[in-house]
């Protein structure tokens, strides 16, 4: 097969797929259409409905990771075009990314590490973090990665509550699931893990900030799109709302680095990588590879988004 990724991908990709066929590596989503791509393997790049009806050589697009908002799935639907993805592999490296993330901005990393670099070792004791055993952890978002996260923190003898209207009792293993509002008021690190969906666009808006436990951490792992803005968290730590935000994903990535939020040293940020590990690599190229595997051959995997394409 000719098949395109839209950003380079790792030595275990290239292995994975090596069955299907050789992988060229193309800066834009734009490169498949040129390059007659058979499968486009897509990072990071938008796939919508006007390129998947010049890309005619299309047979089956591969999503990297869980998440496939950057995809129409519904217009590769429309045109006979299976989508696979990764829905559950990744999850134990993701958490792990977002457990890091809610130490170092808990711990105040950043800041003590400046002290080091900077030659300002009697300020150290300016830089007082936050206990993590008894605080209050809220979970945005109780899918795989979310529930992890929960588990990790409880270990460290964090309480953690939870809002996600698709969880009940049984799914949420000893979580308390609360109302958003509830979470948002009692949460001391509010960690975000939901969908990117209509209604999680811009969830974190100023109302939402406005209603947070004064001095919480906010740690986005899920989507930019969620946060309203860059400014809003930079408002909510100039208010004092906010105590420290650590992000892996912005709402414009890449983002802008001369924004005045990533000049704050109580904002951690990680290029929406932070669940980029190797294991990760080899379980989401496998997954995708036997996914096209199958749906090329006609039958229908389980980590196929639309299996109404195969009729088509």
């Amino acid at each position: 097969m000719r098949i395109v990724a839209t950003a380079e991908v790792p030595a275990v990709a290239r292995q994975a797929f090596a069955r299907l066929g050789e992988i060229v590596v193309d800066g834009g989503a734009g490169g498949c259409v040129a390059a007659g791509a058979e499968l486009l393997i897509v990072r990071g790049t938008r796939v919508d409905a006007a390129l998947l009806a010049r890309a005619t050589s299309l047979r089956a697009v591969a999503r990297t990771g869980a998440g496939y908002d950057n995809v129409d799935v519904a217009a590769a639907t429309r045109r006979g075009i299976p989508v696979v993805y990764a829905p559950g592999v990744g999850s134990q490296p993701v958490a792990e990314g977002a457990l890091a993330l809610i130490l170092a901005a808990a711990k105040r990393l950043r800041e003590l590490s400046a002290v080091v670099h900077e030659a300002t070792w009697a300020s150290r004791y300016d830089v007082v973090g936050l206990d993590l055993a008894g605080a209050c952890l809220g979970v945005v978002g109780l899918g795989a990665i979310g529930a992890r996260v929960a588990t990790l923190c409880r270990a460290l003898g964090m309480h953690a509550i939870a809002h996600d209207p698709a969880a009940d009792s049984a799914s949420a293993d000893g979580v308390e699931l609360v109302s958003l509002r509830d979470l948002v008021a009692r949460a001391d690190v509010i960690s975000l893990h939901c969908a990117l969906t209509d209604e999680t666009r811009a969830l974190v808006d100023r109302s939402f900030l406005g209603r947070v436990k004064a001095g919480a951490i906010l740690v986005n792992v899920a989507r930019g799109e969620v946060v309203e803005s860059e400014d809003v968290l930079a408002d909510a730590l100039a208010a004092g709302r906010l105590s420290a935000v650590a992000l892996d994903v912005f709402p414009s990535e890449p983002p802008e680095p001369e924004h005045r939020l990533y000049s704050d040293p109580r904002v951690i940020c990680t290029p929406h990588s932070v669940g980029l590990t190797q294991r990760w690599n080899e379980e989401v190229f496998e997954a995708l590879a036997s996914g096209v595997e199958r749906v090329l051959a006609g039958e229908r995997p389980p980590n196929l988004l639309n299996p109404e394409a195969l009729a088509r």
